[in-house]
């Protein structure tokens, strides 16, 4: 099982892997996630170590699938919860994504069907990116 801290890493490799080729730098990771690039290396190692991760020569990374699901998981989850602070709790577009970042690690999969049935299955969350649904 995934650390709160590793669950963030694959999800930002994922975020950033699907706006370029799938691979990403250790620069690009630490550009994003306001770390040193140091602090970002060794974070990695343990990734890699968990099979989320493949690190390849010169630095590149890549989710395996056991990571990529995991991070997809996260990813439906946080724009889930998105719908949910906004249609039910009206909380601005503006508030939505930190208060998910926090809210996504936190919530059970029983929370979270629970949410989905709620909001009668959305397909895309308040930002009008598409909910893509996967198993709890």
């Amino acid at each position: 099982m995934a650390t709160v801290v590793q669950e963030d890493y694959l999800r930002a490799i994922s975020l950033l892997s699907s706006r370029g080729e799938g691979k990403i730098g250790v620069t690009e990771l630490s550009l994003w996630m306001h770390l040193a690039k140091s602090t970002v290396s060794e974070r990695l190692r343990s990734l890699v170590e968990l099979g989320l991760v493949l690190q390849h020569r010169y630095g590149s990374v890549e989710l395996t699938s056991k990571g990529k699901s995991i991070a997809e998981r996260l990813t439906y989850r946080h724009r889930l919860i998105e719908c949910f602070l906004h249609d039910v709790l009206g909380v601005s577009k503006k508030k939505l994504h930190e208060e998910a970042d926090r809210l996504e690690h936190a919530f059970s999969d029983e929370s979270i069907k629970r949410i989905r049935a709620l909001l009668n299955n959305p397909s895309r969350c308040p930002h009008g990116r598409l909910l893509k649904p996967v198993s709890t």
